[in-house]
């Protein structure tokens, strides 16, 4: 008993370290169970990060369809005007289409093929939208028949056939119009512009946001300075309210999709209002940009903050 007894014997001093270790511990135990819960993510934090998220889906939205249209990518034809019924294949070639294009041409025509319209050689499968929107302003069809025979007899009393004939049609007059109004049956009746040509001038206005200045044309794909050049005497530039972006408010999709600014500066704009505040003008948008690719001036027409 007596050993048991000095085992459990303690001094002055070993008593008070005793003591100060279990307050010590006892401290330790209340703060654990007392602290404050992990403070959770801001609604500030949250925004930023669905901001992140935005960007990188864009990211990769805007990969996919740089590919597709290197994908899309055709070699610049050089047409002139044209008939595809009496084309030899020397002539082909000089308009710049493939061997493989040339030769589904002429074993189409040597199966009896004919094209009625314009639209015909856009429907060889070796004919892609591209090939097409370039050649469709110069083909040049003289009515085709599609029957054995066209002329219908009409027997006169006197019991003598005579042939139809049919008058003469007056040459249509080619028409002025406003870019910012103008339709794309319009567009057609213009020398040199096609109907896949005209619907590109029209997608460029919606996604500009109306035009300014008729050299802004020279900016749709396809439009080279023959064709611009062309037209040109027949376009004008009517009043209109040009459609203005919100730099501060508008998604990363819209601000990318317009023809004045690359992924590049989007990505600043964006990074700009989520960390900096709002852009307040012109000059701040264009100092922020510039670094990313040249600013087209006339960007200036279709912001507001």
């Amino acid at each position: 008993m007596e050993p048991v007894r000095k085992w459990f014997s303690f001094n002055k001093g070993e008593r008070v370290a005793i003591i100060t270790i279990m307050a010590a511990i006892v401290v330790l135990i209340l703060a654990c169970l007392f602290r404050p819960a992990r403070k959770s993510l801001s609604e500030s934090s949250l925004h930023n990060l669905d901001s992140l998220l935005a960007l990188r889906q864009q990211a990769l939205e805007t990969q996919q369809q740089q590919q597709a249209e290197k994908g899309q990518e055709v070699a610049e034809l050089h047409p002139f005007p044209f008939n595809p019924n009496t084309l030899t294949e020397e002539e082909w070639q000089k308009i710049g289409l493939t061997d493989r294009q040339i030769r589904n041409i002429m074993n189409y025509q040597a199966k009896g093929g004919k094209f009625y319209s314009k639209s015909d050689l856009g429907k060889l499968y070796t004919i892609s939208e591209e090939d097409f929107a370039q050649l469709e302003p110069f083909i040049v069809l003289p009515e085709v028949s599609r029957g054995k025979n066209t002329h219908t007899k009409a027997t006169s009393q006197s019991g003598v056939s005579t042939g139809s004939t049919s008058a003469p049609t007056e040459k249509k007059p080619i028409p002025i119009v406003d870019l910012n109004t103008v339709d794309s049956t319009t567009l057609v009746e213009l020398l040199q512009i096609g109907g896949y040509t005209a619907a590109r001038i029209i997608a460029f206005r919606e996604k500009l946001g109306g035009f300014i200045d008729k050299e802004q044309l020279r900016d749709v794909k396809g439009m080279d300075a023959e064709r611009f050049a062309t037209i040109q005497p027949y376009i004008n530039i009517g009043a209109t309210e040009l459609r203005k972006m919100d730099v501060n408010r508008a998604d990363f999709k819209t601000l990318v999709n317009h023809p004045y600014l690359n992924y590049e500066q989007v990505k600043r704009i964006v990074n700009q209002r989520e960390k900096r505040g709002m852009i307040k003008d012109w000059t701040q948008l264009q100092s922020l940009i510039q670094g990313d690719g040249e600013v087209n001036p006339l960007l200036e027409h279709y912001v507001k903050f």
